[in-house]
């Protein structure tokens, strides 16, 4: 498999094992976290438990390629294939291949995901940030020479949206700040509960 094509099961595979469980393979890399330096986002240490929930959101009837638009994800680079849904791999989920430059270009999951601490019992190695409020996990992992950053954003009591995001040769911190606003838009579009 090469190209773009190789890039999602990267993702992927950070994220399933079989139909809606998942594994994360490896450590964290320590220094992946999101940057401090906005006001609506903060790193916690707290324990894992009930996550933060600033405004409960629904994904009832939610279109998950509506998450995100070209105009969301104009900084990593414009579509190099169009949106489309990839539930064979995550349920309720879209996959976006950018143009970065990059020959493959780069690989970005959106999804109306599971609930939130089930994401922090499978991900230990992860951790915990605030973006708008809303407890988010994030967490990655490199293999060989990709690296697959995942952020899982509490919407509501028993869901979360989650944001993938695989690049070769990338840089947590980096992925990480472009996931950011990725995770701020994607919540916008969802309706309130």
């Amino acid at each position: 498999m090469t190209g773009s094509r190789a890039l999602l099961p990267m993702a992927l595979a950070l994220l399933l094992a079989a139909g809606c469980s998942y594994t994360v393979n490896g450590d964290a890399l320590p220094q992946a976290e999101f940057t401090t330096q906005a006001p609506t986002t903060t790193r916690t240490s707290s324990p894992k438990g009930a996550p933060k929930i600033a405004k409960p959101r629904t994904v009832v009837g939610v279109e998950p390629c509506k998450l995100l638009t070209a105009d969301d994800l104009k900084a990593i680079g414009p579509y190099k294939k169009d949106p489309r849904r990839a539930d064979d791999q995550i349920q309720e989920s879209c996959q976006y291949v950018l143009d970065d430059g990059s020959p493959a270009g780069r690989t970005v999951v959106a999804a109306l995901y599971q609930k939130y601490e089930q994401v922090q019992s499978r991900q230990a190695k992860g951790h915990e940030v605030v973006v708008d409020g809303h407890s988010t996990w994030v967490l990655c992992d490199l293999s060989g020479s990709e690296m697959a950053c995942t952020a899982t954003l509490a919407v509501n009591a028993n869901r979360s949206v989650l944001i993938a995001m695989a690049q070769p040769s990338g840089v947590p911190d980096q992925m990480l700040a472009a996931m950011q606003p990725l995770l701020k838009a994607a919540l916008s579009r969802l309706p309130a509960a």
